[in-house]
């Protein structure tokens, strides 16, 4: 089977798998600026570094965010979270402690960083994890890429 003849992406679109990934983290992006663009105008009140941050800083800041996403879900015990994270609509953290074999203390800090590049929620009230839509989209990525990297083998022996 010629690579031509296999069909990355098989199971959703890519703009609309890269495309939840991408939303994901530039929302999460935008909490992180808006965050800082306040902390600038309390300590300066010129609110200059939001002004100058899509032309100086986005592409650097766009690069470093999904590089983040992606090495947080690259990781395999958080990809084991999300994939936990994946099988319902919300999860208790009791529940997950169970599935992956984490203490609540190790799965909260992988929760934690998952959280921090857009790819799972937390509703601390309610004691549950849920995945995003750009955390569902990344392990529909990385599932993708397994079985596209089985079919090469495959196609290759």
């Amino acid at each position: 089977m010629a690579r031509s003849d296999l069909q990355l992406f098989s199971s959703s679109p890519p703009d609309r798998t890269l495309g939840n990934i991408a939303a994901g983290v530039a929302g999460r992006l935008r909490s992180l600026v808006v965050v800082l663009d306040r902390l600038d105008r309390l300590e300066s009140g010129s609110g200059e570094w939001l002004a100058g941050f899509a032309e100086g800083e986005l592409p650097e800041a766009a690069t470093t965010m999904t590089l983040r996403a992606l090495q947080t879900a690259a990781d395999p015990a958080n990809y084991a979270i999300l994939k936990a994270l994946g099988a319902g609509e919300s999860s208790k953290i009791g529940d997950l402690m169970a599935e992956t074999g984490y203490g609540r203390l190790p799965l909260t800090e992988r929760l934690n960083d998952l959280v921090q590049v857009g790819l799972a929620s937390r509703l601390i009230d309610t004691d549950h994890a849920q995945i995003t839509a750009a955390g569902a989209a990344m392990v529909d990525l990385i599932e993708q890429l397994v079985k596209q990297v089985m079919e090469e083998y495959v196609a290759g022996s």
